[in-house]
């Protein structure tokens, strides 16, 4: 599954645990898991840590435990061209 804003970035869940990021053309690669109900991203960067989710409609929100602000997207299908 992605998470997108549809124009800025796209975050690509696959399976097996690797994270994809596309954002303002930027590539990035981690990882993501699943710890104690919240989704923590692992890039190795200032960004790691992890997020309170949230779903209103089609609408998901993540929400950072520590600082930052929250990111807003749409969850749907990985097409077969990304």
């Amino acid at each position: 599954m992605q998470l997108t804003d549809e124009v800025h970035y796209r975050f690509v869940f696959e399976r097996d645990g690797t994270l994809r990021i596309v954002s303002a053309g930027a590539k990035t690669r981690g990882r993501w898991t699943i710890e104690k109900d919240q989704l923590c991203l692992h890039l190795q960067e200032t960004d790691d840590g992890c997020y309170d989710v949230a779903q209103s409609g089609r609408t998901f929100t993540l929400t950072p435990t520590g600082s930052g602000l929250p990111a807003d997207g749409i969850l749907e299908p990985i097409s077969d061209s990304q």
